[in-house]
C-alpha cells in the first residue's frame, strides 16, 4: 500500500485497475472518460446514495480487475506528477499532464498572465479554471460571445469555433490564472 501526501495542482494518473481514494481536504478534479469501464467501489466511507441508502460495495468484482502490477514504487514513479512542458511564450505556459497512455483523453495545464490562444484540434475541449479568480474566454473570429469564467468553473469549446483565447479578467487580472484542458487524443 502506497500513501503520498498532495499539494494544490498535483497531477496524479488512474488507470483503470488502480485502487485509489482521496484524503482528508482534498479537492479533486477529476478527468475521465467511462464509456465502456465501470467504477467498483471497494469502499466507500458509508456515504449514502440519491436514494437514502449506502451506495454498493463491489468487492468482488473489483478483486477481479485490480492491476496488481502497480504496487507503490511503480505507482510512485510513474502515476504522480509526471507532468512536462510542451510549449511556452511571453506570460504563458502549457504542460501535458496526461492523462494515462491508456486512455484516449489528453489532457494540459496552462500557466498565464496574459492572453494565451488555444487551438481546439478538431476536438471538443473542456477546461476548468485551476487557479486564478476570474478569466475571459473569447473568439477571434467571433464565433461566439465572449464569457467570463471563475475559479473551478468547468465550460465547454466546442472544435467548430476555431481558435479561442483565454486571459486573466476582473478580479483575476494580475495574478497566475491556468486551465485544464482535456481533449481526445488524435490517435484516439
Amino acid at each position: 500500500m502506497g500513501k503520498w501526501p498532495i499539494k494544490k495542482h498535483d497531477h496524479v494518473l488512474i488507470p483503470a485497475g488502480t485502487i485509489h481514494c482521496s484524503g482528508k481536504n482534498s479537492m479533486v478534479l477529476e478527468i475521465s472518460a467511462t464509456p465502456y469501464i465501470f467504477t467498483f467501489k471497494l469502499w466507500d466511507w458509508g456515504r449514502m446514495g440519491l436514494d437514502g441508502k449506502p451506495r454498493p460495495i463491489n468487492i468482488g468484482h473489483g478483486q477481479k480487475v485490480i492491476n496488481w502490477s502497480l504496487g507503490p514504487e511503480r505507482t510512485k514513479r510513474e502515476l504522480i506528477n509526471t507532468v512536462s512542458v510542451v510549449d511556452e511564450g511571453p506570460g504563458w505556459r502549457e504542460e501535458r499532464t496526461g492523462l494515462h497512455e491508456r486512455e484516449f483523453i489528453e489532457t494540459r495545464r496552462h500557466w498565464f498572465t496574459g492572453k494565451v490562444a488555444h487551438h481546439p484540434g478538431g476536438s471538443v475541449n473542456v477546461l476548468n479554471l485551476v487557479e486564478g479568480r476570474e478569466a475571459i474566454v473569447e473568439s477571434p473570429s467571433g464565433a461566439f460571445e465572449a464569457f467570463v469564467v471563475h475559479y473551478a468553473e468547468t465550460f465547454v469549446i466546442p472544435s467548430a469555433v476555431g481558435e479561442y483565447t483565454i486571459r486573466p479578467y476582473g478580479e483575476g487580472e494580475g495574478q497566475l490564472c491556468a486551465t485544464m484542458k482535456a481533449f481526445v487524443r488524435k490517435n484516439a
